[in-house]
């Protein structure tokens, strides 16, 4: 069986391989990975598709402590070094989503996007810890049948599968899936650090979520900056993955492969970058063009305006791209060091004016380049000085 030796536990996963875009899901709490079934038959076509069983779960060998969502964040980071994988999207639902959070905090090179489903950024409320207190003595007390009637409606709402997670529950020790759930209880509030999480995000909701309420979805979307959709899975309880899974994978799917399809080139010298770039906006591709700047990227426009965050350069770019660029760069000179380059580039720009006749404008840019983790190149300030109409 496949394990991988992480932090002193023995995390059990499945990897579909191939070399397609790695995809890592993140199960929800007394879940497992079997969960995410709909999702990788769905997908593992054209992703390289990685589940896993979080500590106190499923297949996972594990010390039986009590943990963090921050050590599972480390677990799943290990894991990718387990596999060889410099970069992952992480695909997380509700405990899935805590952690899968907290890795793009604590490494954020190596998530290059989320898709976070029925989860939240914030701690549980008193009537809320009140209630899974009651369900974590009903496991250690009774056993998964204690609890199961309620518990099942409250996670899944459809009768249908109800039997088959019972079934899990059942061959499960009682005291771990009491104990999954007091560090389900333990989560720590994270909201105040939504805007340093800048990869491009994905938030799916059910709509009729009670654990998790949607308000909690919409937060992630209004905060995250590099959120582009909140998906809200009509009559979808807590997890619309297994309920729902045809809404789900839709959603999905479109989001992975527009991942895939803006992946930056391999820019593996930096004086290929203006190039790049201008070949991306004559085609008017925003999601090329945005795949060529690293994380945390600035741009000055030409009108001295200063843009950051993921979700105000892709508005810059596709307002830019609004307007019929026709963009030319010429590289005058490059100084590179091991990770950071300084690439000056003499420019010119038209575009379509209102009246219809085209404006142009042409300058000297310095432009600073950053080696990213993958070894490739990217643009981390652009700044186009020297501006002067053409």
């Amino acid at each position: 069986m496949p394990y991988a030796s992480v932090n002193g536990q023995q995390l059990y996963f499945e990897d579909t391989g191939g070399d397609g875009p790695v995809v890592v899901f993140s199960h929800g709490n007394l879940m497992n990975r079997r969960m995410w079934e709909p999702q990788v038959r769905a997908l593992s076509g054209e992703f390289r598709c990685v589940v896993w069983d979080a500590r106190l779960h499923g297949r996972t060998e594990d010390d039986g402590d009590l943990y963090t969502y921050w050590d599972s964040a480390d677990d799943l980071l290990g894991l990718l070094d387990h596999l060889g994988v410099e970069q992952a999207t992480l695909v997380g639902h509700s405990q899935g989503g805590f952690l899968s959070l907290r890795a793009a905090l604590r490494a954020p090179e190596r998530v290059g996007s989320l898709v976070l489903i029925d989860t939240a950024a914030v701690s549980w409320p008193g009537e809320a810890l009140a209630q899974m207190g009651g369900v974590s003595e009903g496991f250690r007390a009774g056993g998964p049948d204690a609890v199961a009637p309620v518990l099942l409606d409250l996670l899944l709402g459809r009768p249908d599968v109800h039997e088959e997670w019972l079934r899990e529950w059942r061959a499960q020790p009682r005291e771990r899936l009491a104990d999954a759930v007091a560090v389900l209880m333990g989560v720590d509030d994270v909201s105040a650090r939504l805007g340093e999480i800048t990869q491009p995000a994905l938030i799916v909701h059910g709509e009729a979520d009670l654990p998790v309420p949607l308000p909690l979805g919409r937060m992630l979307r209004d905060r995250l900056p590099g959120a582009v959709d909140l998906a809200v899975i009509p009559g979808a309880g807590h997890t619309p993955s297994l309920t729902h899974p045809a809404e789900v994978n839709a959603s999905l799917a479109a989001f992975l492969r527009r991942g895939a399809a803006s992946a930056a080139p391999p820019v593996d010298d930096p004086a290929l970058l203006p190039r790049a770039f201008q070949d991306a906006l004559n085609a008017h591709d925003a999601d090329r063009v945005l795949a060529l700047y690293g994380e945390g990227a600035v741009m000055r426009t030409v009108a001295g305006e200063v843009v950051r965050g993921t979700a105000a350069l892709r508005a810059e770019v596709e307002g830019l791209i609004a307007a019929d660029p026709c963009i030319a760069n010429s590289v005058r000179h490059v100084v590179a060091g091991e990770g950071t380059a300084l690439v000056v580039v003499d420019w010119s720009l038209s575009l379509a004016g209102v009246d219809g006749e085209r404006v142009g404008a042409c300058g000297t840019a310095v432009n600073v380049a950053a080696r990213a983790h993958d070894g490739t190149w990217r643009f981390t300030i652009l700044n186009p000085g020297g501006v002067s109409p053409s």
